[in-house]
């Protein structure tokens, strides 16, 4: 054994010991450890694909088909699908199994809702004690996403992954300033499950200048800390998309 494999394996059985004491220990974290990787792996496929329509709202989680198409154990694939339960993205009733969860009016307006009561008060926190370098990123942010809305004029199915992509990445800028892990996390999860109506209404919306015109008028009354203006143009900007599904007839809701 070379002196450096030596210490490479000093250092491993000394964390070993550390987190309680033995090697068999240590193994069994590396196991774990992997079992985590692979459900957090499984989780965001299935996450992502939910969103994207892949997996169609209603249908069916055949665990089976799952299993081999992922490439992961029974285990795995239901914790990925319990964790997307508390997403809101999948549904569970008795012996029947997973059901990606239905999407609806009465969902959507409630989802709207309650995405405007989480991101306007992380916004107004934002705006009350956001320094330079929240500033600083909100710029970068909103500069990389006013250029992918200039070419969501040319190709709107094609630019429309990455213009979710810096959607996301500036509502996240506007609250980044907000000190609460509770309203991050709830919005995350908010934030998801309103992407599958940005989708549904995506090219049957207004047109990409005007979207762009809703950011930029966030955004500078960010900017100038004036948080009036700046709740009132984000509060219009989530409800828009609920408004487009609604007038549009785009969603049917079965409770009506």
């Amino acid at each position: 054994m070379t002196q450096q494999n030596s210490g490479v394996f000093e250092e491993m059985s000394n964390l070993a010991k550390m987190t309680n004491g033995s090697r068999a220990d240590f193994g069994l974290g590396l196991k774990e450890g992997k079992a985590s990787t692979a459900i957090e792996s499984t989780y965001a496929i299935l996450r992502d694909g939910i969103i994207k329509g892949v997996y169609p709202q209603g249908s069916k989680c055949h665990l089976d088909t799952l299993k081999t198409s992922l490439g992961v154990s029974g285990s795995t694939l239901r914790e990925a699908l319990t964790r997307l339960i508390g997403d809101g993205l999948v549904s569970a009733e008795g012996q029947k199994g997973f059901t990606v969860t239905t999407m609806s009016l009465a969902d959507l307006d409630d989802l709207t809702n309650a995405r405007i009561t989480l991101e306007t008060t992380a916004l107004i926190e934002s705006i009350e004690t956001g320094k330079g370098d929240w500033e600083d990123n909100l710029v970068l942010c909103f500069r990389r996403l006013s250029r992918i809305e200039e070419r969501i004029n040319i190709d709107p199915a094609g630019s429309f992954n990455e213009w979710e992509m810096r959607n996301k990445e500036f509502h996240e800028a506007l609250v980044a300033a907000s000190p609460s892990k509770w309203l991050a996390r709830f919005r995350d999860v908010l934030f998801h499950n309103s992407e599958r109506y940005r989708r549904l209404s995506a090219t049957q919306g207004p047109p990409p200048a005007v979207v762009h015109a809703e950011h930029k008028e966030i955004f500078e009354a960010a900017m100038s800390r004036d948080t009036e203006r700046a709740v009132s143009a984000l509060a219009g900007h989530i409800r828009r998309s609920a408004n487009v599904i609604r007038s549009r007839g785009l969603l049917n809701d079965p409770e009506s």
